[in-house]
């Protein structure tokens, strides 16, 4: 019959349009994300050299307990700022901007006040220098994380890049400017940061316009509360599964050891922390999806998508470390040493790309409290895992241990998400295509690393990275052949199906 060929026509036009939002306009907003990261890894090489060691060890140490302090401070409010948007609109959006204010701050003052106690038992010595700009920086990163929110669900890509810019770009070459001019050491780095954050908070609240919270407005703060809180575990297992290692490998091989899984980890971590970024990005989007079977195909499809995206991310990742960790460090790091922690960890994306494809299944049916308690899990599972791998394998082992607990929290994930939603697997040909991916970024950390082989390496990393380029472009482009079928469901009379929210995401 001419009516289900046309709903499915219709099932596929919605679907190929939301995927074309997906890796086409929100991908900008990951553009300018992936400048930070870019800058931020740009700035480790230079680091390195002038601090040493130990002072880039502090450096890191303290860039870790700030990620603590903002997944606290935040209270997963950016999240449900997003969530709210989608719901209710912007007003109300609006104020949870002034919710997350008040409870920065209070965290701010207890973290402070706290501080030596904590600090002498991270064996970070004294509260102070580094840590407390840290703790400063925290505080102002947690309210402009949750503006962002605001401003990605309405879309403003210009005054979200600004913010971005600022408070990255703009604030790593202040703190490298303060370490040639001033001092060379972890504490003037952190002050500029903590400084550019201030300023960043300035433009954010100017831009997303906080509103004031109204008596009647309890029962709204309350829900958002209740969704955004049961995040704040999962925000802290996040960054164990991120950070703590470092923590760890702090307590155990000393500052040394740091900097040069920081390094590593730095490399291997890019494709991770870009899927997260785009996950993030994705929400507004996801969350206005109506209907189940769009709902569905869009999850299924954009994760098989990112699926493929990642076989030449890894393997690039894999084949190119050498180049990069020659780069990023001076000789005294043996960065040909560092190759296995660089593959461990960019592989350690696969199962996050699976695992981030449930959490949104899970975010967008407000089930919040599954991620945060079965992330919460996975976290302790990583922190387990660091203790026991650590004084064996050294850094080899903190990276094998992240890689574990990744994977094991993209099963607890992906049951739950099954529970909620019947998202189809992926096809057997892709996850051939990862395991093979994974192999080969495996075998090259075997290679020799000879000027000649280096040269090799670099022509495979570069075409990596163009067949990614490719594969996006492939990604965007409009399929002729669904471009009326919408129209064409109309005209039969036939309903095109939910459509997803052409207001503030398109």
């Amino acid at each position: 019959m001419a009516e289900p060929r046309a709903d499915t026509r219709a099932l596929e036009a919605e679907t190929a349009r939301a995927l074309r939002g997906l890796f086409g306009r929100d991908t900008l907003y990951v553009v300018i994300w992936a400048v930070q990261v870019v800058v931020a890894a740009l700035c480790i090489p230079i680091l390195t050299r002038l601090l040493g060691p130990y002072r880039y060890g502090m450096v890191a140490s303290s860039i870790a307990v700030m990620q603590v302090l903002v997944a606290l401070g935040g209270a997963g409010l950016q999240t449900a700022v997003q969530w709210q948007f989608a719901r209710s609109g912007e007003r109300d959006a609006r104020r949870l901007i002034t919710l997350a204010m008040v409870v920065s701050a209070l965290a701010f003052l207890v973290a402070n006040a706290t501080g030596p106690w904590w600090c002498a038992r991270l064996g970070l010595g004294a509260y102070g220098g580094a840590v407390r700009y840290a703790v400063i920086w925290a505080a102002f990163t947690a309210v402009s994380n949750s503006a962002l929110g605001l401003m990605r669900s309405r879309d403003q890509l210009r005054a979200f890049a600004l913010v971005g810019l600022l408070q990255s770009v703009v604030a790593e070459l202040l703190g490298l400017v303060l370490v040639l001019l001033v001092a060379r050491t972890a504490t003037e780095f952190v002050f500029g940061q903590a400084i550019v954050q201030a300023a960043t908070v300035v433009v954010a609240l100017v831009v997303a316009r906080p509103a004031a919270v109204r008596g009647r407005d309890a029962g709204m703060l309350a829900a958002a509360l209740r969704y955004s809180l049961a995040l704040v575990p999962a925000a802290l297992a996040t960054f164990s599964l991120q950070a703590a290692d470092r923590l760890i490998v702090q307590h155990d091989l000393g500052s040394a050891a740091v900097a040069r899984y920081s390094v590593a980890n730095n490399i291997g971590v890019l494709p991770i922390l870009l899927l997260g970024v785009l996950s993030a990005m994705w929400l507004p989007r996801i969350f206005t999806v109506a209907g189940d079977g769009l709902r569905r195909t869009v999850l299924a499809r954009s994760r098989d998508a990112l699926y493929r995206l990642l076989v030449p991310v890894v393997v690039g990742v894999g084949v190119g470390a050498p180049i990069a960790l020659r780069i990023w460090a001076p000789a005294s790091y043996r960065p040909d040493e560092l190759q296995l922690v660089v593959a461990l960890v960019a592989i350690a994306s696969i199962p996050v790309a699976g695992l981030l494809a449930a959490q949104r299944t899970l975010l967008s049916s407000g089930r919040t409290l599954a991620v945060g308690a079965l992330t919460v899990a996975a976290g302790a599972a990583n922190i387990a895992l660091n203790i026991a791998l650590v004084p064996v394998l050294g850094i080899e082992g903190s990276a094998l241990g992240v890689l574990l607990s990744y994977a094991l929290l993209h099963g607890l994930l992906a049951v739950a998400a099954g529970r909620v939603e019947r998202v189809s697997w992926p096809r057997a040909a892709v996850v051939a295509e990862l395991v093979a991916a994974g192999a080969v970024a495996l075998a090259a950390t075997r290679l020799p690393t000879d000027p000649a082989l280096l040269g090799l390496r670099l022509v495979v990393a570069l075409g990596c990275l163009a067949l990614v380029v490719v594969m996006l472009r492939r990604l965007v482009r409009p399929d002729d052949r669904l471009a009326g079928a919408a129209g064409d469901a109309a005209g039969a009379g036939v309903a095109a199906g939910p459509r997803t929210s052409a207001g503030a995401v398109s």
